[in-house]
């Protein structure tokens, strides 16, 4: 009989730490919208989008994205930064009114050589709108 329990003993805390990690994400995983501001609070994420929204054109959005990222208010993910996003994607933190939380991983990766290549795994964390969500199916069959 002390066998069992010193196994039940070590596999608890391990059953713990799943079911807290099963917890901490709020649905499913999801992806985010192409073009989507992740910004460090709601107020910055509604300024990204008045400021966005006064923008001519690709260069004047670009020139955005870089200042705000340059000051650490906001991120402007892309396609790219999309297909780079690792599983489990995007998860909820925490929800306030219509905006959330989120956090995610985006694997950098750079050709060295031929058969050489650098990868840079980067986790970040933020505010954007709900509705920028998408939840994410994986295709069956």
């Amino acid at each position: 009989m002390q066998p069992i329990k010193a196994s039940w003993l070590l596999a608890w805390p391990l059953a713990m730490t799943i079911a807290a990690v099963a917890s901490a994400a709020d649905g499913p995983p999801y992806l985010l919208h192409e073009g989507t501001w992740v910004c460090d609070s709601p107020a910055a994420y509604d300024q990204a989008l008045a400021e966005q929204a006064k923008t001519n054109g690709y260069k004047e959005l670009m020139a955005l994205k870089d200042r705000l990222l340059e000051a650490k208010l906001c991120m402007y993910v892309d396609d790219d930064d999309i297909e780079d996003m690792m599983a489990p994607f995007v998860e909820i933190l925490e929800r306030q009114g219509d905006k959330v939380k989120v956090t995610f991983t985006i694997e950098f990766y750079k050709r060295i050589a031929t058969l050489h290549a650098s990868f840079r795994r980067v986790k970040f964390a933020g505010w954007t709108a709900e509705n920028r969500l998408a939840d994410y199916r994986p295709l069956s069959g």
